[in-house]
């Protein structure tokens, strides 16, 4: 399955199909049964179609541009596919990752046993990063007869989106590197607009962090400060700070009981100017801009030490960054009622933040609840890539991962896995490699190569990790057809 690619239907010269090789002809059928759509009136070929543009490309021929997605137009491109996958007949899924293997012993062999050639999946899931995920889900048009392709191509870069979270590591492949440059992927606009994500495993872990946070009342807005006990003052520069602030605070507290009414317009500044009032949940206070971590812990300690009614109060504004305040609270019950107001109110910034990082992994989901039918080509190691980036760990032995698999794709089709499970497609074959584009040579002939003399047949489009198309004429992913199984 080709990372995203756009495919139009191709009608033959003569209306009359040909007679096809009988293992063609079982193949065809098995592919019928699987996709559960209406037998074609054609060729297998004939099948795959596409809604064309307003216009022409340069070359003449027409075709749908792939989708490509970043973090600028994520929202609105997982809207729009969320409303295609529920239409869909099935959807293809195919990634292009930073490497296969990270050492020659690593390599896959047709020889291997199940648990060993999951082993050395597992290991190069685990090292390697996804750089891009294919999604393209086809529909089937009863009128056409034919397939309706969608084709998205989403960029991926795991940068860290949480404090909460340890940075990524991967490693890179030069062979696959050079490949994906070979077919003009774009690395700028994956390693700068790429989507991060965070896996459910991830994701549990720092909701129950959050959580505990909230629980335990060690927020950054408590009034507490992070450190064990009291700084002692051995420099002096640090005691002039504190008996200026204490002087300060003490003036702005004073104005405010004294002017009550004054306070309500915002018109109370200390005599040093350097505090002005604004409000914070109907209640006085100041920002403290402009200084120091070291400064601020300060300030926390003369508050704790010298003022009951003054609170220092951390919150997060719209675009992360920390604002800190000094709130005027008379009561002891309104200082309670605050304070958890700031601390649900950091709970539910915390939770935003964290399903903001979830990010490409909303793609997965939304194939997960679908449950629609997922198809790719030698998709062994795609499939493991998927569950170690989206979802967790992976498991340590092969039954578990098909278990656990099971529940997130319930329906896999590996078009490698028929056609080597079929001994007649494998005796027609014989020695030839298990390439899409070998297959598509073998099973529709006529669709694979150009006409000789001038035909209306319509050539098939590929677009490979790029933002431009390329004309092929068979459908495959490029990293099929370089070997990579």
């Amino acid at each position: 399955m080709p990372t995203g690619y756009t495919v139009q239907s191709i009608k033959p010269n003569n209306p009359t199909p040909r007679r096809l090789p009988p293992a063609t002809a079982v193949m065809q059928g098995r592919l019928r049964r699987l996709l559960r759509a209406p037998p074609p009136r054609s060729l297998l070929s004939g099948a795959l179609s596409s809604s064309p543009p307003p216009g022409d490309g340069g070359d003449g021929r027409s075709g749908v541009a792939v989708k490509q997605v970043t973090r600028g137009n994520l929202a609105e491109a997982l809207e729009e596919l969320r409303g295609r996958v529920r239409e869909a007949t099935f959807v293809g899924l195919d990634l292009e990752m930073s490497g296969v293997t990270s050492a020659p012993w690593r390599d896959t062999f047709e020889l291997d046993r199940a648990d060993v050639r999951y082993l050395k999946l597992r290991d190069s899931a685990e090292r390697f990063a996804a750089l891009q995920l294919g999604v393209c889900p086809f529909r089937w048009d009863p009128a056409k007869s034919a397939f309706i392709a969608h084709p998205h191509n989403f960029f991926i870069f795991p940068r860290k989106e949480l404090t909460d979270c340890s940075s990524h590591e991967f490693l890179c492949q030069t062979t696959s590197i050079d490949f994906l440059a070979k077919y003009q992927f774009d690395f700028n606009t994956c390693f700068r607009e790429g989507i991060s994500y965070l896996s459910r495993a991830q994701e549990e872990e720092v909701l129950q962090k959050i959580n505990l946070l909230h629980q335990d009342g060690t927020s950054a807005s408590s009034t507490t400060p992070e450190g064990d006990g009291d700084m002692p003052l051995k420099r002096a520069a640090d005691i002039l700070f504190t008996e200026r602030m204490k002087i300060n605070f003490k003036e702005w507290r004073d104005a405010i009981v004294s002017k009550p009414d004054d306070h309500l317009s915002g018109n109370i500044r200390c005599t040093a100017g350097q505090f002005q009032t604004v409000f914070f949940k109907m209640r006085p206070a100041i920002m403290l801009n402009g200084f120091s971590s070291h400064q601020l812990q300060l300030i926390q300690q003369v508050l704790r030490k010298n003022f009951r009614d003054l609170i220092y109060v951390c919150t997060f504004g719209e675009d992360e960054t920390s604002e800190k305040r000094v709130v005027y609270s008379d009561t002891d019950e309104d200082k309670i009622l605050l304070m958890k107001d700031v601390q649900e109110d950091l709970l539910k910034n915390r939770e935003a933040r964290v399903k903001s990082a979830i990010g490409i992994r909303h793609v997965i989901d939304l194939l997960s609840s679908e449950r629609k039918l997922i198809v790719g080509h030698s998709c062994f190691l795609d499939i493991a890539q998927v569950y170690s980036k989206f979802v967790g760990p992976l498991p340590s032995s092969i039954k578990e991962f098909a278990l656990s698999i099971h529940k997130i794709f319930p329906h896999i089709a590996d078009t490698r896995h028929l056609m080597t499970v079929n001994q007649a497609v494998q005796k027609l074959m014989k020695q030839k490699s298990k390439s899409l584009s070998s297959a598509f040579s073998l099973l529709c002939p006529s669709s694979h190569s150009y006409p000789e003399k001038p035909s209306t047949l319509s050539p098939v489009r590929i677009e490979v990790g790029g933002d431009k198309t390329m004309s092929s004429c068979f459908i495959s992913g490029a990293k099929h057809e370089a070997g990579i199984t």
